[in-house]
């Protein structure tokens, strides 16, 4: 693939501009032993793990399951010393759940991917950690740096998460500022460490929206683009000229299955009937482990080639083609629409919510789950159910009903 993306300096250069970031920036190699030590003796994380791994047996022993928990990952954690070898322990995770939880991920479009050059991942969203978690997978496993990946602080409530997030690659994108002002501010300081990150050689991942899609819709939030633009606002101001020092990959995630569908649909309905929605205590930990526990049926994961006006070689028109963060949005949204997998499932959800009677899926395990949420939630909530699987049906193909999708 032709690229007109400069290649950069190498890493670690900037050491002022790094410091000017450290209180949303991944931790370095050399604080990693530090953060798994005091890790280790968090109480809130152990807790997290004890009702995680063994439900049951916590509620009963909760004091002896910490006492063995904080043992265990002192033995598992006792040769890791920096990010790769903590990813590369956590890459084995991720494929036990592709093991156990998936009949297979796919992948597609890898080539698309430029050699030696930093990219800017922009993908639908989904899933709160396992989006992510199978992207870095895929492309570790097929030779590519892992990217950074942007994690909004609003979503890491308790104070163990943050840290954990941020030992994997992770840098904080502060959405819970007070004032417009503040959260301006924030936005800037995001923008500028996206280009820092670029300039230095890696890669960066980060969900076209704030919240995950709820609805089964893929809509890209023109704000995350604008935010992008922030840092480049006093060399140039088009999206045209960036795309030019950029390589944007729309990267599309397909599930067959969606272990939170009935919680999703739960939560639109509240939404669609009180106007809002207010998360409990522990929420995003329940989705979390609901969405890593449950069955997702196949997976595949679309790399879409990079955005560009350059199609030709050259781009002989005086015109922008993306005049606004909004042409910009819709662009992505409609490679994403292309690159979304068409699985049974998705055509089943729109003969039921047409009108349909039974089930008329293939005996097998996605029958079996799919009949089963349906099982689980109340009648008033089905069609809020049933349109997150339609929605995903190429829009060629069926008129969407989209609902909000924020969190």
């Amino acid at each position: 693939m032709t690229s007109t993306v400069a290649h950069f300096a190498p890493r670690n250069m900037d050491v002022q501009l790094n410091a000017d970031f450290d209180d949303i920036r991944p931790y370095y190699d050399e604080e990693i032993p530090g953060m798994i030590k005091k890790l280790i003796h968090d109480q809130s994380l152990l807790r997290s793990i004890g009702m995680f791994t063994w439900p049951r047996l916590y509620d009963l022993y909760p004091a002896g399951i910490r006492f063995l928990l904080k043992n265990l990952l002192k033995f598992r954690y006792r040769n890791i010393f920096n990010r790769d070898q903590l990813q590369d322990l956590l890459g084995r995770y991720v494929a036990y759940v592709i093991r156990t939880t998936t009949a297979g991920l796919t992948i597609s479009g890898i080539e698309h991917l430029p050699q030696n050059e930093p990219c800017l991942f922009i993908s639908n969203h989904r899933d709160i950690v396992l989006d992510s978690a199978f992207i870095v997978y895929t492309l570790r496993e097929r030779g590519f740096q892992r990217p950074q990946l942007a994690v909004g602080d609003n979503l890491l409530q308790d104070g163990f998460a943050k840290d954990v997030m941020r030992m994997n690659r992770s840098f904080m994108v502060v959405r819970s500022a007070e004032s417009a002002r503040a959260q301006y501010k924030a936005l800037i300081k995001t923008s500028r460490y996206i280009r820092h990150i670029l300039e230095q050689g890696e890669s960066v991942w980060i969900a076209q929206s704030q919240g995950r899609s709820k609805d089964g819709t893929d809509t890209t939030d023109p704000a995350v683009l604008k935010m992008f633009m922030l840092a480049y606002r006093t060399e140039f101001r088009d999206f045209d000229t960036w795309l030019n020092r950029v390589n944007l990959i729309p990267v599309t995630l397909t599930y067959e299955l969606d272990p939170c569908a009935p919680k999703k649909a739960h939560e639109l309905y509240i939404r669609d009937s009180t106007g809002s929605y207010k998360k409990k205590e522990g929420e995003d930990i329940s989705s979390i482990v609901a969405g890593i526990r449950g069955y997702k049926g196949r997976v595949h994961l679309a790399f879409s080639p990079r955005v560009t006006t350059d199609t030709n070689g050259q781009n002989a028109s005086s015109v922008l083609q993306f005049p606004t963060d909004d042409h910009l949005a819709v662009h992505i949204d409609e490679i994403m629409d292309r690159a979304t997998f068409q699985y049974p499932v998705f055509g089943e959800a729109k003969r039921q919510l047409e009108g349909g009677g039974g089930c008329q899926l293939e005996y097998g395990m996605v029958r079996t789950k799919f009949n089963e949420q349906m099982e689980q939630i109340e009648p008033h909530l089905k069609s809020y159910f049933l349109r997150q699987y339609a929605n995903q049906l190429s829009s060629s193909n069926f008129s969407r009903t989209t609902m909000d999708p924020n969190t």
